[in-house]
């Protein structure tokens, strides 16, 4: 997934009402259907038979897999932090009715704070935007021709590629990345600063902070899924830098709701994706073994 970096970026008040302008001409008819929320059952997975050793040594494996396919830096070394929300988030949904835009907001809001990501309180400058649209084009075209901050600092190059790969898509995710704060220890606390941190064989200095993030939803292309499993897929791919073409070694996953081998797609967050969330927010990202801390407790999470 491409994004760009350190680049502050904001939506003036203005371009709110177009683009709220825009999704309601759009979308007039767009939102999913307001489906009830299947009962959210989560089933321990199938594991190889064998001994108990096997067993564990498969398990371990699928959740290395799936770890690294969440926590993959595109261009930075695997001892890097992975990325996650240190700013606190401010959700901003336009192109649904009223009472659907409230109760996607409230969803991934709810999935944010039992992962432990800050959020803001209102008001509050959106950093997190969620369009519902039927033509994502247009939306994107008339957003980044007011916008020209949208992308950050990524090259023309770099853009034209993320709007033509992603046309197919779903559901568009880009973001915005700070690489440039740096992290320390103090009292055994995490305290990220602008300045130099003393690096070592355990500590990084690099810390990879969102700035902003936007998800842009074709309602024609999700006219099939629920409310609720829009809003966990929704969550889930922006609380973490996950590529969507990453293979997730067999997990259950929300992140599979697209998929064209899902059959209706997962009900929900599954029990790895709630235990990779809670990992990755809870996990050292100043040290160089997060990943593998990561890994350790989405083990602990899943085996519960």
């Amino acid at each position: 997934m491409l994004y760009a970096r350190r680049r502050r970026f904001s939506i003036e008040a203005s371009l709110t009402a177009t683009l709220a302008a825009l999704c309601c001409l759009s979308t007039a008819k767009a939102d999913p259907p307001p489906m009830p929320a299947p009962a959210e059952t989560e089933s321990s997975p199938v594991l190889p038979k064998g001994t108990a050793e096997a067993a564990h040594a498969a398990l371990e494996r699928r959740v290395e897999i799936f770890t690294r396919a969440l926590t993959r830096n595109p261009g930075a070394p695997d001892d890097y932090s992975a990325v996650r929300w240190n700013t606190p988030i401010c959700l901003l949904v336009v192109g649904l009715s009223a009472e659907n835009a409230s109760t996607v907001s409230a969803r991934v809001s709810q999935i944010s704070t039992s992962a432990g990501a800050p959020l803001a309180r209102a008001p509050c400058q959106p950093n997190f935007i969620i369009v519902a649209t039927a033509d994502p084009g247009q939306i994107l075209d008339a957003w980044y021709a007011r916008a020209k901050g949208l992308f950050g600092d990524a090259t023309p190059a770099q853009i034209r590629e993320f709007l033509e790969s992603s046309r197919s898509r779903p559901v568009r995710i880009w973001y915005n990345i700070d690489r440039g704060r740096k992290a320390g220890m103090r009292n055994g606390h995490f305290v990220p600063s602008t300045t130099q941190a003393d690096s070592s064989v355990f500590l990084g200095n690099a810390v990879f902070d969102f700035l902003s993030v936007f998800a842009i939803i074709d309602t024609h292309r999700t006219e099939h899924a629920a409310l609720n499993q829009v809003a966990d897929y929704l969550a889930m791919i922006g609380l973490t830098d996950v590529d969507l073409e990453a293979d997730l070694g067999g997990a259950p996953s929300i992140l599979r709701l697209f998929s064209p081998t899902q059959d209706g797609g997962p009900s929900g967050l599954s029990n790895w994706d709630t235990a990779f969330l809670k990992a990755l927010y809870q996990s050292n990202q100043a040290s160089r073994t997060q990943r593998f801390e990561i890994e350790q407790r989405v083990n602990q999470g899943i085996s519960r």
